[in-house]
């Protein structure tokens, strides 16, 4: 089946074939033409499967120029907000919608004055809200209504934020909830936004001869050490090293550094500005490695990724096959290395049961054991250098000009 068997429209079809989209994956095949008819739709695939064309080709279809705002896409950070509109333009290239992206960390007045154009709207559920309650989001014509990694916002605790959102605008809706896993809070949200959603639900695993995954057991205190050895020995193209928290993810990118890695860090406590710029520099491969935490990098499409590093193991054993699938995309081969320490060793059991993976243990002999430095996080640059709190005098100035 490829794309032009699907009845898409012409203009649209003409700017999937411009960017190279042949074939649909498993997750695009089912659920477009459902949503084209009309229904809503509960999409269930891993990362990488190719969601957001899922339920971006029938939405660019579906809207008009000059229409007002008629979608309303929520996803659960700044990096996937701008990814997802930069698809959707593409999609539309040939419509040329006005699509315009809504998040934190940023202005909100040049915000404003572009939602008075807008006919697709995408933004992180934080921002949008307040855009609501400044009533400068007017969702009145609202036909469609998106939740992309429905999950991950649960898990960042927009919940509220998302049924407020929900509860004003109009009921009579289209309503594309897609999602890595289904949680059970996700369930409660999917059964009262929906009405007699098509269920659909995609599981494409990866060819261990495509994507080889391999751990290896090492104490806490050389784990750095073993991390540096790696990366020196496969020489990777470009990869991300998974950390749990943001404080790690800090000191493993300028401990990388101090031992001449160009490393960048990439989570949530970063400047809007600076998450953008670290983000250009390794898609145009300026810097090789990423040191992430999972939220941050969520959803993100990045290209010739060559290897994952798990520097430490996810709790949520959900997360896992979203890292790794990071790479081997677009059939292009990728490794997957875990470096296990004694606390590691519960979460990647339930791993290899639950997901039935084939990881190999890497045979490693001797390395370097490296110091690793406990840095302290950088605070925010904005409250640097500023004068103590005082009083605002309430009285008459007695500052004479």
């Amino acid at each position: 089946m490829k794309f032009e068997d699907m009845n898409i429209e012409k203009n649209v079809l003409g700017s999937l074939n411009d960017i190279g989209f042949k074939e649909p994956t498993r997750i695009q095949y089912e659920s477009i033409p459902i949503i084209k008819k009309g229904y809503d739709v509960i999409g269930q695939s891993e990362t990488g499967s190719g969601k957001t064309a899922a339920f971006g080709v029938p939405l660019v279809e579906k809207v008009v120029k000059g229409g007002k705002i008629q979608a309303l896409v929520l996803a659960p950070t700044r990096e996937l907000v701008r990814q997802i509109a930069s698809d959707l333009k593409k999609f539309s290239r040939s419509k040329k919608l006005h699509i315009q992206t809504v998040y934190g960390g940023v202005s909100i007045h040049p915000q404003i004055y572009a939602l008075r154009k807008a006919e697709i709207v995408i933004g992180t559920p934080g921002r949008i809200l307040d855009h609501m309650r400044r009533r400068t989001l007017n969702t009145s014509n609202l036909k469609i209504f998106v939740l992309d990694e429905a999950d991950e916002m649960i898990d960042m605790g927009f919940i509220e934020d998302i049924k407020t959102i929900e509860k004003n605008i109009p009921k009579n809706r289209q309503t594309l909830l897609f999602s890595a896993t289904m949680s059970d809070s996700l369930i409660k949200i999917r059964d009262s936004f929906t009405k007699n959603a098509k269920k659909i639900k995609t599981k494409t695993k990866v060819s261990d001869d495509v994507l080889k995954q391999y751990y290896r057991d090492v104490n806490q205190k050389t784990k750095f050490s073993l991390l540096v050895h790696l990366i020196k020995q496969e020489k990777p193209g470009l990869s991300i090293t998974f950390c749990n928290t943001r404080k790690m993810v800090d000191a493993v990118s300028r401990n990388l550094k101090d031992n001449g890695i160009n490393a960048t860090a990439l989570h949530g406590g970063l400047s809007q500005a600076r998450r953008e710029k670290v983000m250009e520099n390794f898609h145009k491969g300026i810097t090789k490695i990423l040191v992430a935490t999972d939220v941050a990098a969520r959803g993100l499409d990045i290209k010739n990724v060559t290897h994952i590093f798990n520097y430490d193991i996810p709790n949520d054993i959900e997360v896992y096959p979203n890292r790794i699938g990071r790479t081997a995309r677009a059939g292009k081969s990728g490794k997957a290395i875990s470096l296990l320490s004694r606390d590691d060793h519960g979460s990647f059991t339930r791993i290899i049961k639950t997901f039935s993976y084939d990881i190999e243990k890497m045979k490693i002999t001797n390395f370097k054991i490296l110091p690793f430095k406990k840095y302290q996080p950088n605070r925010n640059r904005n409250f640097r250098n500023r004068r103590p709190f005082r009083k605002r005098f309430r009285g008459k100035s007695r500052r004479r000009w």
